[in-house]
């Protein structure tokens, strides 16, 4: 590959704008009342971020957690550098299932028995395809020959390395930073420039306060800068508020049993919606799914045929987040599509911020994976910026 005209090691962010950004955004979400995020009023950023890095090697993310008497109730996502665009990725909720440091010692012995005639040089937490992480093994030979192997860091299985047949949704490992060509690397630089300048038009007021630790006091100050405010989210029922004992939830998080499942779980979390049940393992050969190899893109006439023609189902390859905000409007969740990768979306937010449009999706990731679907995923909320999206399915039923 050529050398790339906007390098994005000469791009990084420094760290206290980062940590700058971050408590804006986890201050902003409590100010909008965005779904899950209620707790983080009396919570506080911790100050040492895990570090993400790309397939490449270079810093990617930095992700801080939300903490609040000692317990991590959530973690807010930031890039590491400009040419990713926004300073903020994601808002994610509740505690994390996987651990980086189990998962090194629980690999090692089995990469040391495989590979006896290499030595284990490194070993680093990657992304190794949006949001999926893994553990990078990287080994060399007694001639200085190098290999690295790639495990999910939650079922510790390998990831192959490489572009999907098709553009099939699933398991394998590609590289964020390299997906990024330089029109591309141009613009999201101006699109980070931009969200940058929107810190100093605080008021000084807000721009010292986000020095401090604490959400609650930055959240007070933020609030009065929100304009044009609105969400939407499909997770709860009208009829019934969430703290009541009969309460029952319209959208609930499914995690993929398998892998390369995202597709199927999402399929399942959305059928889950309109009251059709069935297993992923039922759910998978209407997706077309092929093992290790995932969901061909368009999953529509499998939404259909699983529920005898009473959904229709539309895929379309050129989403926006408008489209994304009517479906949600209408109370029809949606399966949202990147390079990849599947997740369902249940809901939208969008404000201005001293003049700075900000649209995030309600996202319902079926990934880290669990056999036990009720343990695994995660629940963001998304930039939508963040990420190219490559296509949607819509769902809504037919009435009679």
């Amino acid at each position: 590959m050529s050398p790339r005209k906007y390098p994005e090691e000469e791009h990084f962010v420094a760290p206290g704008k980062i940590v700058q950004h971050v408590s804006l955004a986890a201050a902003e979400g409590v100010s909008l009342g965005l779904r899950g995020m209620e707790a983080w009023q009396r919570a506080s950023v911790k100050r040492t971020p895990v570090k993400i890095y790309d397939l490449n090697g270079k810093l990617l993310f930095l992700d801080y957690s939300i903490a609040r008497g000692g317990e991590v109730i959530g973690t807010v996502r930031a890039a590491a550098s400009k040419v990713l665009g926004l300073p903020i990725f994601a808002h994610e909720l509740g505690p994390r299932s996987w651990n980086f440091n189990a998962a090194v010692e629980k690999l090692t012995p089995k990469v040391k028995k495989e590979h006896p005639k290499w030595t284990l040089v490194d070993t680093k937490l990657i992304c190794y395809s949006y949001p999926k992480l893994g553990v990078l093994f990287s080994l060399k030979d007694e001639a200085g020959k190098e290999q690295r192997l790639i495990f999910d860091i939650a079922d510790l299985s390998l990831i192959p390395e490489g572009t999907p047949t098709n553009g099939n949704e699933g398991a394998y490992a590609w590289s964020f930073y390299d997906s990024l060509s330089d029109t591309e690397r141009r613009r999201r630089l101006r699109n980070f420039d931009q969200a940058d300048s929107n810190i100093m038009q605080l008021s000084e007021n807000v721009k010292s306060l986000l020095q401090q630790d604490s959400i609650s006091k930055i959240s007070v100050a933020v609030g009065g800068l929100l304009t044009l405010i609105k969400t939407k989210e499909l997770q709860f029922c009208s009829h019934y508020a969430y703290t009541e004992a009969r309460s029952h939830h319209c959208f609930s998080l499914h995690g993929q049993q398998v892998n390369d499942y995202c597709a199927v779980a999402t399929c399942q979390m959305i059928l889950c919606y309109y009251r059709y049940y069935y297993t992923q393992d039922q759910i998978a050969p209407a997706l077309n799914y092929s093992a290790g190899g995932g969901c061909p893109s368009d999953q529509s006439n499998g939404y259909k045929t699983l529920t005898g023609n009473h959904l229709d189902s539309t895929f379309d390859a050129s989403p926006t987040w408008e489209k994304a905000r009517d479906q949600i409007d209408g109370l029809h969740p949606l399966k949202s599509g990147i390079n990849g990768h599947a997740r369902a979306c249940a809901g939208y937010s969008s404000n201005l911020l001293a003049s700075l449009s900000q649209k995030k999706l309600y996202i319902y990731d079926p990934w880290p994976w669990n056999a036990d679907f009720k343990l695994a995923g995660t629940i963001t909320w998304e930039d939508w910026n963040s990420l190219t999206h490559t296509n949607y399915v819509y769902t809504r039923l037919i009435y009679p």
